[in-house]
């Protein structure tokens, strides 16, 4: 019963804080909330400790791992989607057939304006990150090749400047003519003080303001609200005069991304402490093949936040390095508590470098990681695990940074049955908040199969679809004899 309840206290200490990022991807743990520091034992050390290897459980492991996740941060990947649903080629000029086709520029540039609005002040950042891995492990020695990705999409700059809907139409009068202004409000958009507001805008040019009015009433394809049109409308109603035109804006987003191939040779000792435990000490010399990726897609090319996506791999470039991991485990069976496992693990701490793909300057750094993992055995059929970043991780998208905490237990009724269940959050950043893990493994010792998933409790849009900000999905093939 008392082991019970410390196994109900180190999860309910966690609830807290969790995590995740491209700077340490959970390979073969996700279900556990990515904690995996003080209790990989197996093939898997070579990446997550390699003081593991000490604790290896049966001399030979292998195992074949491959997965997928998303993580959609803030608005961005809404905003471009909304952006791909307004027709660019009307917006840079209001030359157009008929003051009717005019005005329905007009209205979507307003929506473009409320857009770039909310881009700004929002940001944001679209990431997928697949990865996969095949290690090896026989006694205290392991080799393998791990596949971890971060494939980023950020704000690059916001221009609020060039945002006039025409290249000739540069005046008031000469946008009211354009457009067919004619006074009369209907169907109201605006409140009392927002119609004020804009109108002062417009320098008092009620024709002007009413009929765009309309325009919105009749169609907001971008779904702005109404407070993001009023301050649209104010942006507009002040750029008249100043030479500007929506065909001149530089508004763009920056695609990087790193997809980064370890290569691991990794060894594990351990010395008898007598009472006071076992320690594991364990290093891993890695070679380190980095396939960098980079554009800048102006935000007129954007064409919705799938398309983007795909835009990813535009340039590339190859680079190879080496990197040095060294890791510590201690073991001790404590009362009431049972197995207690602690681990602490440093991963590249030479800051390889790589390559910057064409047209980006500088190197690519992968810097140290520092990560610390504590696990309970309080029963043969039951394991629980924390693991926490204790270096603050930056990654590729400009201003963002990762630092994981994540929890989770397992539980093995029988033998060739296991079930996984956790959490994890970036502490570092609150707008993916905390995700949910689940696994489950199936089989024998010599043949089991893994699979693992994690999706975020909160939800946001990615190609005009809803999905969790971010989420997971992982398989796993493994042999143990």
């Amino acid at each position: 019963m008392k082991r019970t309840k410390i196994a109900a206290a180190l999860l309910c200490l966690s609830l807290p804080v969790a995590a995740n990022a491209a700077s340490f991807q959970p390979l073969g743990k996700t279900g556990m909330g990515g904690a995996g520091v003080a209790v990989t034992t197996d093939s898997f050390a070579s990446y997550w400790n390699p003081a593991g290897l000490a604790f290896y459980e049966k001399p030979f492991s292998a195992k074949l791992d491959g997965g997928v996740g998303i993580n959609i941060n803030s608005a961005l990947a809404e905003n471009t989607d909304k952006l791909g649903k307004l027709d660019f080629n009307n917006l840079n000029d209001l030359n157009a057939s008929s003051s009717t086709n005019a005005l329905k520029a007009a209205g979507e540039s307003v929506q473009f304006i409320g857009i770039l609005n909310d881009i700004d002040s929002k940001g944001g950042t679209m990431a997928i990150n697949p990865g996969g891995a095949l290690a090896f492990q026989y006694k205290n020695y392991g080799v393998g090749a791990f596949v971890s990705s971060e494939m980023d999409v950020y704000v690059n700059k916001v221009d609020r400047v060039n945002i006039m809907p025409a290249n000739n139409a540069t005046t008031l009068p000469q946008f009211a003519t354009s457009i067919g202004a004619v006074a009369g409000r209907q169907n109201p958009v605006f409140s009392p003080s927002q119609y004020s507001a804009i109108l002062a805008a417009f320098a008092g040019n009620t024709a002007v303001v009413d009929t765009l009015e309309r325009q919105l009433a009749a169609s907001n394809k971008s779904g702005l609200s109404t407070d993001q049109l009023a301050q649209a409308m104010i942006n507009l109603g002040g750029s008249f005069g100043k030479n500007t035109s929506i065909s001149n804006n530089s508004t763009s987003l920056a695609v990087r991304g790193l997809l980064l191939t370890e290569v691991p040779i990794a060894c594990g000792y351990k010395f008898d402490l007598k009472e006071l435990g076992q320690l594991g000490v364990g290093g891993a010399v890695k070679v380190m093949m980095g396939t960098t990726y980079g554009s800048i897609i102006n935000i007129q090319e954007a064409k919705g936040s799938n398309n983007i996506v795909k835009r990813v791999t535009d340039s590339q470039t190859d680079s190879t390095t080496v990197g040095l991991d060294l890791g510590v485990a201690w073991r001790k069976v404590l009362p009431v508590v049972g197995q207690f496992n602690a681990g602490i693990v440093a991963k590249n701490l030479n800051s390889p470098e790589f390559d910057a793909p064409t047209g980006f300057t500088g190197k690519t750094k992968v810097e140290p990681q520092v990560r610390v993992g504590v696990a309970i055995d309080p029963y043969s059929w039951l394991t629980v695990a924390a693991d926490m970043d204790m270096t603050r991780n930056k990654t590729l998208a400009l201003g963002s940074a990762s630092q994981n905490f994540g929890f989770g237990a397992t539980l093995k009724p029988f033998s060739y049955l296991a079930f996984r269940l956790g959490m994890y959050t970036n502490v570092a950043e609150s707008s993916v908040g905390p995700v949910g893990t689940f696994g489950l493994s199936v089989g024998p010792d010599w043949l089991r199969l893994d699979l693992d998933g994690a999706a975020a409790f909160k939800s946001a849009t990615f190609d005009n679809n809803s999905y969790p900000r971010e989420a997971k999905v992982e398989f796993g093939l493994s042999t143990m004899f």
